[in-house]
This record gives C-alpha cells, sequence and structure tokens, in this order.
C-alpha cells in the first residue's frame, strides 16, 4: 500500500485567480509532459482560466506531442539538431511564440537552457519548475544530486526565468522528506506529484502580475 505523502508548500495558496478572457499561455517541454497534462485537464474541467495556445518542443517522440495532438492542441517540434546553429535554434521558437498571441509562457519540463538573447526577444514572462528547493541543486540531475548529498528534504519550485540558471525569483516551493531508504525513481515521482499541485497556483500568480 503507497504511504500517504506528507509536503509542504509555500507560499500556502487555497484557491487560482479568475481570468477573463482566459490567460493564454504557450508551454515548452521536452519530455512526457506530465505538468503538461494537469494543465490541459485543469482547463478542460473549466476549474482554471487558461488557454493554452501551443506546445513547444524540442523531440518530436516525446510524450507531450502525443498528449497535444490528442487534445488539438497546436504545437511545434523545433529540433535543435535540423538547425543551422543555437541562434537559428532560438529565433524559430521566438519567431513561433510571436506568432501565438500569448501572456505568460512555462516551461515545464524544458531540457534546454535558454539564453539572454531569447528571454529580452520573447518580451513575455517566463516562468520555469525546477525539481529541487532552489537555490540548492541547481541545473541538471537535481534530484540524484540532493540523494548523492545526503540531503534530508528536497522538492520543487517554480521561478521567474532569468539569464542566470535556476535564479529567477521564486514563485512558489513545495517541500518534502527523505525517507532514508529513498531510491531515485520513488524520489522523482513524489516530485512530480507536488509540481502537479504547485504549477498551477504559479501560473496562476505570474498570470495576475501580467494582467495587473
Amino acid at each position: 500500500m503507497k504511504k500517504e505523502q506528507k509536503y509542504i508548500i509555500s507560499p500556502e495558496l487555497n484557491s487560482l485567480n479568475r481570468f477573463i478572457p482566459k490567460l493564454k499561455i504557450a508551454v515548452l517541454a521536452s519530455g512526457e509532459g506530465s505538468n503538461f497534462q494537469v494543465l490541459i485537464d485543469l482547463a478542460k474541467k473549466e476549474l482554471f482560466d487558461i488557454d493554452i495556445k501551443i506546445l513547444i518542443c524540442n523531440n518530436k517522440n516525446a510524450g507531450c506531442v502525443k498528449r497535444a495532438n490528442e487534445e488539438k492542441i497546436p504545437y511545434f517540434i523545433c529540433d535543435e539538431s535540423s538547425c543551422k546553429n543555437r541562434d537559428d535554434f532560438e529565433k524559430k521558437i521566438i519567431n513561433k511564440l510571436r506568432d501565438s498571441d500569448i501572456e505568460l509562457i512555462i516551461m515545464a519540463g524544458w531540457m534546454k537552457i535558454v539564453t539572454e538573447k531569447f528571454i529580452n526577444s520573447v518580451r513575455k514572462k517566463i516562468i520555469n519548475i525546477h525539481p529541487s528547493l532552489l537555490p540548492s541543486f541547481k541545473g541538471k540531475n537535481p534530484i540524484k544530486d540532493a540523494l548523492e548529498n545526503g540531503s534530508l528534504i528536497t522538492g520543487c519550485s517554480v521561478h521567474y526565468v532569468v539569464p542566470e540558471v535556476d535564479s529567477g525569483e521564486l514563485i512558489i516551493q513545495g517541500a518534502l522528506a527523505i525517507n532514508k531508504d529513498e531510491n531515485i525513481e520513488n524520489l522523482t515521482n513524489n516530485i512530480h506529484e507536488i509540481e502537479h499541485l504547485i504549477l498551477p497556483f504559479a501560473i496562476s500568480e505570474a498570470g495576475f502580475t501580467v494582467r495587473r
């Protein structure tokens, strides 16, 4: 029987902001897209006033692309290997974002570091979800790093994106204890569960700032 997961979320937010008209967002993802699916489900059930205008992915075989296709959400695949260079890769994404009439960009499992030029060029607020309690364990493999470091607590953070990696202003964090016999697979799953809880609230808060 699965143990009930205990976690702490800060700040503690109890409701999502209302947006009329709906908040227009773009999601950037590289993998399975479980956070993307949470947003799809909330929007379909009319529990969150968001309009997912586009998914941008850098991997044509990623699960998030399948999810977008099934839900008839527009998507754009941009494989860096087919681009001339990194600048060309980012330029194609920037152009697609500009064409998509969005207000907020969400990086949900986007496995590419964005440049300062990208951040300045999109001219929209960008938020990112990261599987650690920032400022601890920035960059790649934060869950593995937390385990190898012998940390007693970890979690996930949503923050605004700035040129320095995983260093922007925090919006919300979720924390949980690391069990003595924890393995990376189980800990990853537990962190994903908390990500699914906090990401909508982070979008809600960032969206409120955009509309203010």
